[in-house]
């Protein structure tokens, strides 16, 4: 499931839980964590929206508000106190670029394809994306490539050779590079210590 909080939402949330503004709000790095709270809030979200008949705006407005106040209790990176920078993508233009990334992880990274999804040239997209991710295109595409390896390596008995194709890579030692560069383990010792 993708949600995307808006920015006013998140700035309520940082003035009730912190005292301060959302500009000054970095997230702490997570992943592969369970959150029961954030998979709770998430589940009901979903039954009302695909389940339930007479959806109400002011319930789905109200898990929205809970899951920011959880978000920024929960994530937010005290160590890090710096100025998030303003410029970026529109939430909307984000959304497609993530998707688009996600549904092309096993195909060769594409800055161009990438930046006529946004309507900007690849310098201007490449700028406006590290400014609403914190980190480049490129980059991004790999870590969401080893998120996935990672869960299929936790999820399925598939071969780190067939994981590691199914994720973009022809070669396993590439592969295998990569999954150790980006979470400190090889692709086997990442299994073997589930």
């Amino acid at each position: 499931m993708h949600l995307y909080l808006g920015l006013t939402l998140l700035e309520r949330a940082c003035r009730d839980v912190l005292g301060k503004e959302a500009s000054s709000l970095r997230l702490r790095e997570v992943s592969a964590e369970r959150d029961e709270l954030l998979s709770m809030l998430l589940e009901q979200l979903r039954r009302e929206l695909v389940l339930v008949k007479n959806q109400s705006a002011l319930f789905v407005q109200g898990i929205a508000q809970s899951l920011a106040v959880h978000i920024v209790r929960s994530y937010a990176d005290a160590s890090s106190p710096g100025v998030v920078p303003r410029g970026g993508l529109p939430a909307f233009k984000l959304q497609k670029v993530t998707t688009l990334l996600e549904s092309t992880l096993a195909e060769k990274f594409s800055l161009a394809r990438l930046a006529r999804v946004t309507g900007l040239s690849e310098l201007h997209f490449s700028r406006a994306f590290k400014k609403s991710t914190g980190f480049s295109p490129s980059a991004y595409f790999i870590r969401m490539r080893m998120e996935k390896a990672r869960r299929l390596l936790r999820e399925t008995s598939k071969s780190v050779i067939e994981i590691g194709a199914d994720v973009g890579y022809a070669s396993p030692s590439h592969f295998a590079q990569v999954f150790r560069r980006e979470t400190g383990r090889s692709p086997s010792e990442y299994r073997g210590s589930l």
